[in-house]
């Protein structure tokens, strides 16, 4: 990501991703609390070999990027791709007038990184929150990991 990028614009980059990312693994909805989010949010960041392209993301637990990155999702004007709805659960939101098959090149070309990137950071972190609090639209093609294989 360029140096330029400042902390709103790279929240925003953050949530379209996940956003795309749950897309891809299938996941409608996150009905864990914020506590446990910014836990696994936490973990998944400081393993994500792309997180040091966005410095101005925050992972600490008292001071944590995740809940503003998806709760001004709606709002922020650089939500090309995806939001999110945060009225009880979590609901990535991506946007039905892009062809599957676009989202990929669109997404790399709005945040600088790949599908495959984001997907990574997205199970790495459903795979920190209890199986119960990841809804999945099909469940047949969930793999034993919990999250099932890009759909994109």
């Amino acid at each position: 990501m360029p140096v330029a990028m400042n902390e709103s614009t790279q929240q925003n980059a953050l949530q379209q991703g996940l956003a795309v990312g749950c897309r891809a693994l299938g996941i409608t909805e996150i009905t864990a609390d914020w506590d446990s989010v910014k836990q696994s949010f936490r973990r998944a960041w400081l393993t994500w070999d792309q997180a040091h392209t966005m410095p101005a993301i925050r992972h600490d637990l008292v001071h944590s990027s995740i809940r503003p990155a998806l709760v001004r999702s709606k709002t922020r004007p650089g939500s090309l791709i995806a939001s999110w709805s945060c009225e009880g659960a979590l609901r990535p939101l991506v946007r039905e007038d892009i062809a599957p098959g676009a989202l990929p090149d669109l997404l790399a070309l709005v945040t600088a990184i790949s599908l495959e990137d984001w997907i990574e950071l997205t199970r790495s972190l459903v795979a920190g929150l209890d199986d119960h609090d990841v809804v999945h639209e099909d469940y047949s093609r969930q793999a034993t990991s919990g999250t099932p294989e890009p759909a994109i």
